[in-house]
């Protein structure tokens, strides 16, 4: 049976600055992946996993390794970033890029890896292009379980608004807080 009524609204967050003033993590290792160390050196807890398209599109893969295995990932995109079919979320690419498609093995969570991957694109980006633009990213207001880990490692994310979008009898709408109007950040609907 197809659904009448299909809607979204999510938080959008900016990362605080305070990851880049923690200590790095000890016993693993942070850097930027290529497609092919990504895909072979995923752990089995992480497996099944396919980003070959957020590589094609040039996204940057930062990921946090335990010796030779990959425990943990985040991507970042200066490009609109597909959210569903027909959908999009764009953003001001001169004040931010957007952080997406995080994921840390469940064996080694609470280490702060994340702020590690945030570190080190940060880096990689300042070295490439010379900018230092902030992180963006949009969490669905029912996604409990990020929002408890974010205050479990102590990170605070200024709330920048609420975007959204429903589906009714076929017809798409996109709605967005004053603060995300301000912050020109919203989804645009997509071909793909």
């Amino acid at each position: 049976m197809r659904r009448i009524i299909d809607f979204e609204i999510c938080r959008v967050e900016i990362n605080s600055g305070a990851p880049y003033d923690w200590p790095d993590v000890v016993a693993y290792e942070t850097r930027i992946v290529g497609e092919n160390e990504f895909h072979e050196r995923l752990c089995d807890e992480l497996r099944g996993v396919d980003y070959r398209l957020a590589f094609a599109k040039g996204d940057v893969c930062a990921a946090s390794f335990s010796g030779r295995e990959l425990v943990g990932y985040t991507f970042y995109s200066s490009l609109p970033t597909r959210a569903r079919a027909g959908l999009a979320f764009s953003f001001p690419r001169q004040s931010y890029v957007y952080s997406y498609a995080s994921a840390t093995a469940p064996s080694h969570r609470g280490r702060r890896l994340e702020q590690d991957r945030w570190k080190v694109a940060r880096r990689d980006r300042i070295e490439k292009t010379g900018a230092d633009p902030g992180i963006i990213y949009y969490v669905n207001i029912g996604n409990l379980e990020s929002r408890a880990t974010g205050k479990g490692v102590q990170l605070t994310s200024p709330l920048i608004g609420y975007i959204g979008w429903a589906c009714v009898a076929g017809r798409l709408f996109l709605f967005r807080s004053p603060g995300c109007r301000r912050a020109e950040t919203h989804f645009v609907r997509s071909a793909s």
